[in-house]
């Protein structure tokens, strides 16, 4: 058996220095830390399947690996996953790597000790993937298109839903439509990608004045409408926003200005978060089954983890659906 010893003589530095790496202490350089993790995967020494596991008893433990916990969305998934987690006897430990490097992530998910990993981070570069890949831990990414030995995908289709919101707002007869964008991810890139596709389809402008960028939070939506309200630009039909939460800053910040939403634009989000159908006007949105999606990972992780032999992963997409509700009306 691998020994972190053997690491240590791999890579020619101390013990402390492979247990500083492996536990992602920021006190080694760069070339050192580089060394070791080059050690790991020659010697194909994983800790979190091996003696750690011993050591910090985690034979039961699952990780789940995300860029923040903060909003309706993360804590839907997080409560989906822990619930499959519990029913089988599995314990969750949840990671947050909000502002680390690809790297760091790597180092955090290969020392965490536990015996499979959720992992809904594109931040990871699909350089550290390929070297979990050759440690064969058993992973489930979210929204990110990864299958083979041991690792498998659960997607949500966004393309359709933002093709499903964009083509209701035009067959209302919306026809000058604005978008409210996220941060500057995969599921935003394909929402608002697919919105333009549906655009161009109908022959309609796409005017930049009306396309801003709230990074999927309410008060920036809300800030970043204000600011076009008093640059007194031309309000749109309708405003197509990337998650009900940017949707509801965008309704706060009209409905201040004395512009009704429907009566004057019409708004839709994406998500369908459990606040939806209470705003006011309750939010006409995306359903966006992350329920379904969080579960749907937590077994598809269970059944690697539990199969001994080689496993082929797969990659399995979820469709979203339109809910209308009171936000949108016909424009006349």
């Amino acid at each position: 058996m691998i020994t972190i010893k053997d690491v240590a003589k791999e890579s020619g530095v101390a013990i402390s220095t492979v247990s500083n790496v492996l536990n992602n202490v920021d006190v080694v350089a760069p070339e050192t830390r580089q060394k070791v993790i080059d050690a790991v995967e020659k010697l194909k020494y994983v800790p979190n399947m091996n003696a750690k596991f011993l050591k910090s008893n985690k034979k039961n433990t699952l990780g789940l690996f995300l860029p923040s916990v903060q909003g309706d969305f993360y804590k839907m998934l997080m409560q989906s996953i822990h619930l499959q987690f519990m029913r089988k006897g599995y314990m969750l430990n949840i990671y947050v790597s909000n502002g680390n490097t690809s790297e760091e992530i790597y180092g955090m998910i290969i020392s965490s000790g536990v015996q499979g990993a959720i992992v809904f981070n594109e931040y990871l570069s699909d350089e550290y993937i390929h070297r979990i890949a050759k440690l064969k831990m058993p992973i489930v990414f979210i929204d990110r298109e990864i299958s083979g030995d041991h690792m498998s995908s659960i997607l949500i289709d966004n393309g359709k839903g933002a093709a499903l919101a964009t083509e209701y707002l035009i067959k209302q007869g919306h026809r000058r439509i604005g978008y409210i964008h996220g941060i500057d991810n995969s599921d935003d890139c394909k929402r608002y990608q697919s919105f333009c596709n549906v655009m161009n389809k109908y022959q309609l402008p796409l005017d930049e004045d009306i396309i801003l960028r709230g990074y999927f939070e309410e008060a920036i939506a809300y800030s970043e409408m204000r600011v076009l309200l008093m640059k007194g630009i031309k309000m749109p039909d309708a405003f197509f926003c990337g998650n009900d939460e940017m949707a509801w800053g965008c309704i706060r910040a009209l409905t201040e200005a004395g512009v009704k939403v429907p009566d004057q634009v019409s708004i839709v989000g994406f998500d369908d978060n459990t606040l939806a159908s209470y705003y006011s006007p309750p939010l006409t949105t995306i359903h966006s089954p992350v329920t379904e999606l969080g579960s749907r990972s937590a077994l598809e992780l269970m059944r690697l983890v539990e199969n001994d032999e080689p496993t082929e992963g797969i990659i399995s997409s979820l469709s979203p659906e339109l809910i209308i509700r009171e936000s949108c009306k016909v424009k006349i």
